[in-house]
């Protein structure tokens, strides 16, 4: 049975949330990542205004899995059971890191640091096997707690966001802060990207489950992220912080959406007992219609807060004055608010 024209809609507005986070706040786990390298007070306050607000839309991303596809979420918990907990306790650490690091003394600040870096690695590392166990038809086998979906093809994925968001994590930083440029080298860090991304696409290729195939949309999609990986490499490589950084979020959208696209219409692709059909595993249609009002009201409010706050917060953490559009449309933003106030 084939999903109908709502269930479709929603899927697709679960892949728009999920991309969010994993875009967004992707770049604050590549950021924990190289936190040993640089100042790490300075590094913090660079996405101080928007790690937590950035990590709303896993909230958001889980709660309306859980409304819309019920059976999505619980193949998710039932198949990936141990890699969830893992990934649970990982943004627990994460989220604590951040908040003790500033207030502890200098050996906890070391040991909340080496927390920070390695929870950001594995929740990285966990949502990149995670979605390619989705697509390879492990995920759909369950087993062993869910431990079965750790493969060589998903550890390469896995691997693959590692490196993208730890490649958009340098630019950004260096964005930000530009006497961090000589600890952070981008371009190492794009090609490592480029090169992981192409085979871990290359090889989920070869590995998806038995019917999954990609269409028109997932082709157009992983042609964009093809021609962003080749920016994102051109970029680094002329210093280009800002282009590099958005050349990194493209390849990673354009990722996502061709993963999305081929998941549709099995969220779960497979033929074994956590397999996952979007027809049958929604909500129905009072349900779906119900959160798609909601969905209508809260998203652009949930984006025009977001949006505030990256223009609110747009001077520099090294205090250095910011040039360029942005700064005349945060200092116009400020001094409407003051008037306002």
């Amino acid at each position: 049975m084939s999903p109908t024209d709502l269930q479709t809609t929603w899927f697709v507005l679960l892949g728009v949330v999920w991309g969010l986070h994993l875009v967004l706040g992707g770049a604050d786990l590549g950021v924990g990542m190289v936190l040993r390298r640089v100042d790490r007070a300075t590094a913090l306050r660079s996405i101080g205004p928007t790690w937590a607000a950035n990590d709303v839309w896993l909230v958001v991303a889980v709660a309306a899995t859980l409304g819309a596809i019920p059976g999505w979420y619980a193949s998710w918990t039932s198949g990936l059971y141990l890699p969830l907990v893992v990934l649970l306790a990982a943004l627990m650490l994460k989220h604590a890191a951040i908040e003790f690091v500033g207030h502890a003394g200098p050996a906890a600040a070391r040991r909340w640091t080496t927390v920070l870096v390695g929870s950001s690695v594995v929740l990285a590392f966990g949502w990149g096997v995670v979605w390619a166990a989705a697509l390879d038809g492990s995920l759909a086998d369950g087993g062993a707690g869910g431990l079965g979906v750790l493969s060589p093809t998903t550890a390469l994925a896995g691997a693959a966001m590692v490196a993208l968001c730890r490649v958009q994590g340098i630019a950004f930083l260096r964005l930000r802060v530009a006497s961090f440029r000589p600890a952070l080298p981008l371009l190492r860090s794009a090609v490592a990207a480029a090169v992981l991304l192409v085979a871990a696409t290359a090889v989920l290729a070869l590995d998806a489950a038995d019917g999954v195939g990609a269409g028109a949309l997932a082709v157009g999609a992983l042609v964009v992220t093809a021609l962003a990986l080749a920016a994102l490499v051109a970029e680094a490589a002329r210093g280009r912080d800002g282009r590099a950084l958005g050349a990194g979020a493209l390849a990673t959208g354009g990722a996502l959406t061709a993963l999305f696209s081929t998941l549709w219409p099995t969220p779960v692709a497979g033929t074994g007992p956590n397999a996952v059909a979007l027809a049958d595993a929604a909500s129905g249609a009072t349900t779906l219609t119900a959160m798609l009002v909601v969905a209508v009201i809260l998203l652009p409010l949930l984006l025009a807060v977001l949006a505030y706050a990256y223009v609110r917060f747009l001077r520099r953490p090294d205090d250095a004055p910011r040039a360029g559009l942005g700064s005349m449309v945060a200092r116009a933003t400020r001094g409407t608010l003051r008037e306002l106030g």
